[in-house]
């Protein structure tokens, strides 16, 4: 639980405007990595190579955004990545190794979700118990969309060839980050 209260905790901060799908989407990211993505490589890369073109370049954002508890799987933000001059390729061949080997766990995800639960009944998120009953994947909200424009892809940092990146994809605080 200590995690979930991490995780959706420093989105929160981050992203004031945090609507309860964008916190699905977040959980079902920490669980499943991307393995939801059932699109063509051909498809997947037309589409990162547009999203690169329409990118602005900031560093608002870390560039790695750990969201499993053990750090490995992260939210690679585009605007960030790109800034720093990294190299699209193996941030796009590591999101491809991510869809096709790494295997998501639906019980982490229930837990993750019954976590969520157990937290906005405590009042210690700004959910309540009765809005956390589904737990159906979605795009992000269109409020989300629009006040942060989200531009990322979910990878398993062990398929990232980038020494310097993996290093930021531990846990910022271990103790907080268990998934207890």
């Amino acid at each position: 639980m200590k995690f979930i209260t991490s995780l959706v905790s420093q989105h929160l901060t981050r992203y004031p405007d945090l609507e309860l799908q964008d916190v699905y989407k977040l959980l079902c990211q920490s669980a499943m990595g991307a393995s939801r993505s059932t699109e063509s490589i051909d498809v997947l890369h037309d589409k990162f190579k547009r999203e690169l073109k329409h990118t602005s370049v900031s560093r608002s954002e870390p560039v790695i955004d750990p969201i499993s508890p053990d750090g490995l799987i992260s939210r690679v933000h585009l605007k960030t990545y790109v800034s720093l001059n990294y190299p699209t390729d193996d941030l796009f061949q590591a999101f491809i190794e991510t869809i096709q080997l790494h295997q998501g766990s639906s019980a982490k995800l229930k837990k993750f979700v019954s976590c969520l639960r157990d937290l906005s009944s405590a009042e210690q998120l700004p959910f309540k118990r009765e809005d956390t009953t589904e737990f159906p994947v979605f795009g992000h909200s269109d409020l989300f969309k629009t006040q942060y424009s989200p531009s990322y892809r979910i990878v398993h940092m062990d398929f990232l060839a980038n020494e310097e990146l993996v290093g930021l994809s531990q846990p910022r605080n271990n103790s907080n980050m268990s998934s207890d």
